[in-house]
């Protein structure tokens, strides 16, 4: 009977484990995030300091203090939540099942926490996507709660109950992912990510009319880059003004910006 039972007791095992480390890395992420900030080598983020000064502007507080308090109070919440599940990560490595539940209770209680906090600030600043993302992940994290602590921690070594041959093919079919993903990452950083600066050609439209989409992680030096571009290759045209395309018109063809160049020739 406890033979038959023992498998069953290291896989409920693996399964808190999992819910730990995935808490741990998210919340990991999240703080490195915002200490990097924007895209960089081989990591995409986003800049949350634009990010929150743009939300708190949109409703008449365009001090940069106020949205710098509001991503420290983030930051903080999110450093907790991660502290209290890496402790408890480690406690559950120790087989301290108490202090495990008692770590990771705090972690899931400033994870709700965050999440409110930013829902809340969703609602504030009318941001329905975002809040249906925070809502998922607030609902998630009182599940993996739920399910974390009516788990039966495993009392024997730890053993999966597995084949080798079905190992020896789930480390395979791993590897295999890991190197595709690795070498598309370091390969997309080869072809794109001089898009980040590079300038974009202007496609013309009109008369004297001119396009110019940007690339996913096109930034001011882009557009600088490409009016310098623009100017070059038109020396006859003089840029008379230049306006962008409303949202609503994209249709989700574009990551970024669309603007187009309106142009008279030179007298």
């Amino acid at each position: 009977m406890d033979t038959e039972r023992t498998p069953a007791a290291s896989t409920q095992q693996l399964v808190r484990y999992a819910i730990l480390l995935y808490w741990s890395i998210f919340w990991l992420f999240n703080i490195v995030d915002k200490a990097i900030g924007g895209a960089h080598f081989l990591w995409v983020g986003r800049d949350r300091f634009a990010q929150f000064q743009k939300y708190f502007e949109s409703v008449g507080l365009g001090s940069p203090v106020v949205a710098n308090l509001a991503l420290v109070v983030t930051a903080a919440l999110e450093a907790f939540a991660f502290l209290f599940f890496a402790g408890a990560l480690v406690h559950e490595l120790k087989r301290n099942v108490n202090a495990a539940r008692r770590w990771s209770f705090l972690g899931t209680l400033f994870t709700l926490g965050t999440f409110t906090f930013f829902s809340i600030g969703d609602h504030w600043f009318g941001d329905r996507f975002e809040l249906l993302e925070h809502t998922l992940f607030w609902f998630i994290s009182l599940a993996s709660w739920v399910v974390l602590i009516r788990l039966e921690a495993a009392t024997g070594p730890l053993t999966v109950a597995a084949p080798r041959s079905q190992r020896t093919l789930a480390v395979s079919v791993s590897a295999a992912l890991l190197i595709v993903t690795g070498t598309s990452i370091f390969r997309h950083n080869d072809t794109d990510f001089i898009k980040r600066s590079a300038a974009v050609a202007a496609e013309p439209v009109g008369d004297h009319i001119y396009k110019v989409t940007f690339p996913f992680l096109g930034g001011s030096t882009v557009f600088e880059n490409t009016l310098t571009q623009f100017k070059a290759e038109h020396p006859d045209e003089a840029i008379q003004h230049i306006y962008t395309v409303p949202s609503p018109l994209r249709l989700k063809k574009a990551d970024a910006l669309i603007f187009y160049i309106v142009t008279e020739d030179r007298a």
